[in-house]
């Protein structure tokens, strides 16, 4: 098997292991005599205007923009499953309601969702999860649907109930085997578009903590120090688009 085929997955575990262990503490001010100090042996990708450790909080960064990314994507597939099995299983009522819904939401962006849920939540993480998750809900919603009916129409699934497989034993031995590809794909993409948006969210500052170490945040935060250190404003911007490139890697 091709290890290039599980390159999205190693950097997505790399990505989270920041969330676990960085070679310092990312919100730690422990070395404010080097603020702004470029890249060097003790610190490789130099130090902020806060005196931190930037490598620290980049790699803190990118495993809370991949575990929220991976959060989101949970949350919508798992929504957008339950009004798939309600749409099929009430088609005249609740089908159409589901329907018509989904083709009005289709046109609403994950920002104005985030900017909507904030009208009646406050900002956190929470809220920001729930507003990428709802933005990505017609989108994973409707290829959900197009997979499930394939499955449905096939011919392999009509000999499966003609041999008297039903319910939960058709979809277990029949219909998932055959969807789990598709699937899988499906979340691969929705990650990529979470992480994209919530980075992005993240960057107009929905976020509870302004000093929150996410890509999209840290872009943020370093804008000001563009002209003295690019690097601290430019390297987030590097890591989300190398994880997005690698999402959609296909070998």
């Amino acid at each position: 098997m091709d290890p290039r085929r599980h390159l999205p997955l190693l950097l997505a575990l790399a990505a989270l292991l920041g969330l676990l262990w960085t070679p310092h503490d990312p919100d730690a001010q422990n070395f404010r005599e080097l603020a702004l100090h470029g890249p060097s042996g003790s610190h490789w990708l130099g130090v902020d205007g806060l005196g931190r450790d930037f490598l620290s909080r980049l790699w803190c960064g990118a495993g809370r923009t991949v575990g929220l990314a991976l959060l989101s994507t949970v949350l919508g597939l798992g929504l957008s499953a339950a009004f798939l099995f309600l749409a099929e299983r009430f088609p005249k009522t609740l089908g159409r309601l589901i329907g018509s819904a989904v083709n009005l939401a289709v046109a609403l962006p994950s920002l104005f969702v985030g900017l909507l849920l904030l009208v009646f939540l406050k900002p956190s993480l929470a809220t920001l999860v729930l507003s990428v998750a709802l933005g990505n809900l017609p989108f994973a919603y409707r290829q959900l649907r197009v997979f499930w009916q394939t499955q449905r129409a096939a011919q392999h699934v009509e000999a499966s109930e003609t041999l008297g497989s039903a319910g939960w034993e058709l979809f277990r031995r029949t219909l998932w085997p055959n969807l789990r590809p598709a699937v899988a794909t499906l979340a691969g993409q929705l990650a990529a578009l979470s992480a994209l948006e919530l980075s992005g969210l993240a960057f107009l500052g929905l976020v509870p903590n302004p000093d929150f170490p996410e890509l999209g945040a840290l872009m943020r935060q370093n804008q000001s120090v563009l002209a003295q250190a690019p690097w601290l404003a430019l390297a987030p911007g590097v890591v989300l688009a190398g994880l997005l490139a690698a999402a959609r890697w296909r070998k």
